[in-house]
């Protein structure tokens, strides 16, 4: 991940909302946050996901979309959203109160629960939550899926040499 940006949110439903990025270590880089309701959204919230793929300089629609209700996927734990968020926050996505101060430090995502296969490049992923039809917050990231490095292709065979029988 590069970028974790809330480019704008819906003020008639969030006190504030700050999310971004921060180094969990030399290498890694995880998800803070915190936001508060000034309403019970409980777990009416919809999610519009839409990937963007860089090519040709800019990024251009990916065939991979989805709408989904937010607390249907966090009860199934698609990619991994309900252990992720039990171990970095207080968020419960299926009963969320207004007036409540919810948190999440240093989250860092599951990619083995995410596609497999991407092809490789530059991506923009665009997360749209509604309240039922009402638009609430989107947030925007923009990662890499790159390639690993020669050096973990050329791993020693397991293969044991072949033993005379002498």
């Amino acid at each position: 991940m590069d970028i974790l940006e809330v480019p704008l949110y819906n003020k008639s439903h969030f006190k504030f909302l700050e999310m971004g990025l921060v180094w969990y270590n030399r290498t890694q880089r995880a998800i803070s946050g915190k936001c508060e309701y000034l309403h019970d959204p409980r777990n009416n919230v919809i999610m519009e996901v839409q990937l963007y793929k860089m090519m040709s300089n800019e990024y251009r629609f990916f065939p991979l979309t989805f709408k989904a209700n937010e607390c249907a996927e966090y009860k199934k734990n698609s990619f991994g959203i309900k252990t992720m968020l039990s171990r970095s926050s207080n968020m419960d996505p299926c009963n969320l109160r207004g007036g409540f101060l919810y948190t999440v430090d240093k989250m860092i995502p599951d990619v083995s629960t995410f596609p497999p296969h991407l092809p490789l490049g530059s991506y923009k992923l665009v997360i749209r939550f509604l309240f039922h039809s009402d638009f609430q917050a989107q947030g925007d990231i923009y990662l890499r899926i790159v390639d690993k490095p020669i050096e973990w292709k050329k791993l020693p065979s397991l293969k044991r040499p072949h033993k005379g029988n002498n």
